[in-house]
């Protein structure tokens, strides 16, 4: 398990800088790419945050439903 924890926190890292190198490419400075970074990170917490919200009203929906019985 700690193989699989170990290699699965060194690819989201690398995952991560090659998006910020892109980035980097793209704005032509680490400044840039930090605000581009700091975008892409907060829209992906958003939507995120939205989808964890439907699947615990869902989730209530469905508990209130078995008081029924």
């Amino acid at each position: 398990m700690g193989k699989f924890l170990s290699g699965l926190i060194v690819l989201i890292a690398a995952i991560f800088l090659i998006i910020l190198l892109y980035f980097r490419i793209a704005e032509g400075s680490f400044e840039g790419a930090g605000e581009r970074m700091d975008e892409f990170l907060g829209a992906a917490a958003e939507e995120t945050g939205e989808a964890t919200r439907n699947i615990v009203n869902e989730a209530d929906e469905a508990l209130e439903g078995d008081d029924e019985y």
